[in-house]
């Protein structure tokens, strides 16, 4: 509120007069400032093992959970049997998860899900496009990092660390998958 008192103050002093700051323009003012609190996850393209691109701005009205990890982390290898139990469960609902690896190739990827039974898309890229995408999301300053993008691309939440059942950050996030995908019908 403090914020749009400033506004409407700053508004006033550059010309406008209080006849002139309608409640529509409050309004609209004041749904602006709104707008700008969110927080839009960053677009990317990538590519899955199977040379399948994976353009994030196209699964808008879908949830995402875009997991940053890697072949080598073992708390990340833990996460994807709960993983997995999610995607079966909410995929046909419009949940996705993107697992991005911070440093594996296709082959190895390829290698890694045939042995881990990895159900939902591993994406990669060279070190420059996976650098540019963990720089749009703040840096990652360790994984298992995750993000969960809501129906209209905006981040719910963050998850630093593993996201394990039962915890927590697992109960968490799967009210918040919920809650989301109730939003599409």
């Amino acid at each position: 509120m403090r914020i749009i008192l400033i506004l409407t103050f700053f508004f006033c002093s550059i010309g406008f007069s209080e006849s002139e700051l309608t409640e529509d323009r409050f309004e609209a003012i004041k749904k602006m400032l709104e707008e700008k609190k969110k927080d839009y996850a960053s677009d990317f393209r990538l590519k899955d093992q199977s040379d399948s691109l994976y353009v994030l701005s196209e699964l808008k009205g879908k949830v995402v959970l875009i997991n940053f990890w890697a072949t080598w982390c073992g708390p990340c290898r833990h996460e994807i049997k709960d993983f997995n139990k999610l995607y079966d469960k909410y995929h046909s609902l419009g949940f996705e998860i993107l697992g991005i690896s911070l440093s594996d190739s296709k082959e190895q990827l390829i290698n890694f899900s045939k042995v881990y039974n990895v159900k939902y898309p591993l994406l990669y890229g060279n070190n420059k496009d996976i650098n540019q995408v963990t720089s749009s999301y703040g840096g990652i300053p360790a994984i298992p990092w995750s993000f969960l993008v809501g129906i209209d691309g905006e981040i719910i939440d963050t998850y630093p660390g593993a996201i394990l059942k039962p915890s927590a950050p697992y109960s968490r996030l799967e009210q918040a998958i919920i809650s989301e995908l109730n939003k599409l019908d």
